[in-house]
């Protein structure tokens, strides 16, 4: 019993250590990239709360360094992805369409679209559009995928994420695993 114990111990130190050391890493890495006004960028912000978000998530998941490990670069990926294109007016958008989706009875799409300040740029158009059932899980929450479509500057980014609710909250949170 006492090895048990002392294994999950174990784990869950060298799990920490190794969901910390990734998430520095690419925070150091990533640290460089900085946008107009010297600040981090949003593509720099994505990949970091992506990769943070997503080694945790790894690590409960599969209870392994390997789980973090592959959850911080799946999660990075995808922040990666979404914050490089996408400004705080839009990502705003693209999170309220998600809301929308995640309750629709159908699967149709919500789209929004936002104007640019500079008159000369083209809007960008977000989308969030449920591609299967809601699924109740054993812990009361509520999870279902949605496709998240942006438009911005003429490319189109597509991702599919699933999203869980917890019973009794509004907040939907991605699982990338």
């Amino acid at each position: 019993m006492n090895a048990v114990k002392t294994s999950h111990a174990t784990w869950r130190s060298s799990s920490v250590v190794t969901i910390v050391g990734a998430t520095a890493a690419i925070a150091m890495v990533a640290g460089c990239v900085t946008n107009d006004q010297g600040g981090p960028s949003n593509q720099t912000m994505g990949t970091v709360l992506g990769a943070g978000a997503g080694g945790l998530i790894g690590g409960l998941a599969f209870h392994s360094a390997g789980g973090a490990v592959g959850g911080a670069l799946i999660g990075a990926l995808a922040g990666n992805l979404v914050g490089r294109a996408l400004d705080q007016r839009e990502r705003a958008r693209l999170a309220e369409a998600t809301q929308q989706a995640f309750v629709a009875q159908t699967n149709q799409p919500t789209s929004f679209t936002v104007e640019q300040t500079a008159k000369s740029a083209p809007p960008t158009v977000v989308t969030a559009k449920p591609v299967g059932p809601t699924a109740a899980r054993s812990d009361g929450s509520t999870c279902r995928p949605i496709e998240l479509t942006a438009t911005k500057d003429g490319r189109t980014s597509t991702e599919t994420t699933t999203f869980c609710q917890a019973a009794g909250s509004t907040e939907l949170k991605p699982v990338t695993v």
